[in-house]
């Protein structure tokens, strides 16, 4: 019997955006998947959308984010695991896409315990391959997993959240994701999910698609709130590292220079009050 998949898909305001990336997912060869899409109560036609694609095909499942839960991508996220019924967990955001045969790629390697990786690039048209990392130093295997941190921190690299196929084990050995982080969230429930793994095993042919318009990342805060979540997103990791000393200051020793860098030059109070981090 096929494994299931459970894609989950958080999203808020993406009516231009989130048809390609339902698409993505609609074009899988692999085709035993559920798409779990979780609306943060858009204001435009996005849950028009969800409800559209789940209509046309019943393998999407279309879910309003509860009042009473917090807003933001990790609630929705949170709420899509409550949800899902996969062997196989697959991140998704609302503005990127997966390569057709992304699932089915990884899915010849998977194991329990084993995080399963692959390439990706930036896009902002439809040219995807127009900056394609074809080559990182984190694209290898690692027989103990939290040295794909120290690679990370090495080489300034990082590995977005749906180049990951993650064993729904794992999952449930890291659990949730931390509802007050809105910046680099990804990053600190990826260090507890690597916690757990036994290995991780990156397929070179499965590859996904990073859009670059709109993101807040770590080279710039939109807001005060992005820069004070990466801060504190900083501050779990070290907690979930601190048994890991060696891999924890290789990892955030970059990281730390990243962020510090950014929020220096722009929240110059927010790195004054947070100066033990760079100490």
């Amino acid at each position: 019997m096929q494994a299931l998949v459970s894609i989950i898909i958080p999203c808020f305001n993406r009516e231009d955006l989130l048809p390609a990336t339902l698409d993505s997912v609609l074009n899988q060869t692999y085709a035993n998947w559920e798409c779990i899409i979780v609306d943060d109560h858009s204001t435009d036609t996005t849950p028009e959308i969800g409800i559209e694609y789940a209509s046309r095909d019943g393998r999407f499942i279309f879910l309003k984010r509860p009042k009473e839960k917090p807003k933001g991508a990790a609630s929705c996220r949170n709420i899509g695991l409550e949800h899902a019924k996969g062997d196989y967990i697959q991140f998704l955001d609302s503005d990127d896409l997966l390569h057709p045969e992304k699932l089915e790629k990884q899915l010849k390697h998977a194991r329990k315990k084993i995080l399963l990786t692959g390439k990706w690039g930036y896009f902002s048209n439809q040219d995807l391959f127009d900056k394609f990392k074809y080559r990182q130093n984190s694209y290898r295997n690692f027989r103990n997993p939290l040295k794909l941190l120290s690679c990370f921190g090495k080489n300034d690299e990082f590995l977005p959240i749906h180049s990951y196929l993650i064993p729904r084990g794992l999952i449930e050995k890291a659990g949730e994701w931390k509802e007050d982080l809105g910046n680099n969230d990804d990053a600190e429930y990826m260090s507890r999910v690597l916690i757990n793994t036994r290995r991780v095993k990156f397929v070179a042919d499965a590859m996904v698609f990073y859009r670059v318009e709109g993101k807040s990342t770590l080279s710039g805060f939109r807001t005060f709130e992005n820069a004070k979540s990466a801060v504190q997103s900083l501050r779990y990791l070290e907690s979930n590292l601190k048994s890991y000393p060696k891999i924890k200051r290789k990892y955030l020793d970059t990281l730390k220079v990243n962020i510090g860098k950014r929020i220096q030059g722009e929240y110059l109070k927010l790195y004054e009050k947070n100066n033990d981090l760079w100490l």
